[in-house]
């Protein structure tokens, strides 16, 4: 079979509808993810499409040519409504569907200036796409990149093709030659099908790689560090201090009498003021502070470079801050507070399970002295802190 423009339109009419195929495959597999379903969907649209356009050549009927011209632009219309839908942004299925319409009826009543128009549409739906994929490029998804390339690339060639129908170089009655605008088109279009569909598939796949590494590494209620995240990441900072001969302080916060709001006020109450704990504390931090939930109402803060002066100052801002910001707690009157414990280490001699445990000390001590306050734990005397260097290893 000799390799022409009618070929060409076969294979990608056979590209189109393959691609569709595996995405919408892969959405029943997980129909969660309603974007494998509107791009796969927007394949199959995109090869019945080709396929009347062959049809309205062929037989001479404007009709199919109509059809085509709408069904093309509508693959550009719905894959960019799965690019917002994976972004999590909104986008009315009206907005993907009204322009295709549009640009199908105006092929059957007006020819040239119809395919003109269809041409447009995908145009400005491909490069809709590219900007709502570079719009959330901050989410550092390597398939994101490609995605947003042969967006723009598609977006670029049926822009040129419109500028060829409308100075005349592409008949309308007649399928052009495969060297013309329009047969690049038609291979570009087969490389945009097909490198999509892999590029969703990837961006969905990593995405949910990273989301289940996020989980394992934070705390599900609060968003924060959990237990092993925030040693692990405490002891990179501390390891990090002792090379630079820096200081370190370590706070521990223990919210107070927080068993006494969950069984007076439920526990949708005291999951509302360990967010509100959570959300203060991390506002009050700076970027390079390790804040990490240990357990239950425990926190923990490692703030590398701070004195023990400074960090005093830090924790009782955030104590009080607290304290005013739960008085009032989803309409009741829970006057919720917080006690802390300081301890620091002017060299980051101290292992982290040293600090950690001064902490500790000086928050029970905050606790028996009346709660809703911070101490600052002893110095250790020099023979303590060899003791727990040896014991701690």
């Amino acid at each position: 079979m000799a390799l022409d423009l009618p070929t060409l339109m076969v294979m990608q009419s056979f590209a189109l509808a393959s691609a569709g195929a595996v995405l919408l495959f892969a959405w029943l597999q997980n129909r969660t993810v309603s974007a494998l379903a509107l791009a796969g969907s927007a394949n199959v649209i995109a090869a019945a499409g080709i396929l009347s356009l062959m049809l309205g050549v062929a037989l001479h009927q404007p009709i199919w040519s109509a059809v085509g011209g709408g069904l093309l632009p509508l693959q550009s219309g719905l894959i960019w409504k799965a690019a917002r839908n994976i972004d999590s942004k909104p986008a009315p299925l009206v907005v993907a569907v009204l322009g295709p319409i549009v640009a199908g009826l105006a092929g059957g009543l007006l020819h040239a200036p119809g395919a003109t128009l269809s041409l447009a549409v995908g145009a400005a739906f491909s490069l809709a796409i590219a900007a709502t994929l570079w719009a959330n490029r901050q989410e550092r998804l390597t398939a994101r990149w490609p995605l947003i390339i042969l967006s723009t690339v598609h977006g670029a060639a049926l822009l040129v093709g419109m500028y060829s129908t409308v100075f005349g170089s592409t008949g309308q009655d007649a399928v052009p030659a495969l060297t013309s605008m329009f047969g690049f088109i038609y291979f570009e279009s087969i490389v945009f099908t097909l490198g999509i569909s892999v590029f969703i598939l990837a961006l969905i796949k990593e995405r949910n790689e990273v989301a289940s590494i996020t989980a394992a590494r934070t705390d599900s209620l609060t968003g924060i560090a959990n237990r092993a995240t925030f040693l692990a990441s405490a002891e990179r900072v501390l390891e990090r201090c002792r090379r630079d001969n820096a200081p370190v302080s370590v706070i521990m916060f223990d919210l107070d009498r927080f068993k006494a709001i969950n069984d007076k006020y439920g526990h949708a109450v005291g999951d509302a003021v360990i967010r509100k704990f959570c959300e203060i504390t991390a506002a009050a931090l700076r970027p390079n502070d390790v804040f990490g939930r240990m357990g239950g109402e425990e926190f923990a803060v490692v703030l590398p470079g701070s004195s023990t002066e400074a960090t005093c100052v830090r924790a009782d801002r955030i104590r009080s801050a607290f304290a005013e910001s739960c008085r009032l707690v989803r309409n009741y009157q829970v006057n919720a507070t917080v006690s802390g414990g300081v301890s620091a280490s002017a060299t980051a001699e101290e292992t982290l399970a040293a600090l950690l445990e001064r902490s500790d000390g000086a928050l029970y001590d905050a606790k028996t002295e009346g709660r809703n306050r911070i101490k600052r734990a002893e110095q250790p005397r020099p023979e303590d802190q060899v003791s727990n260097v040896f014991r701690v290893a």
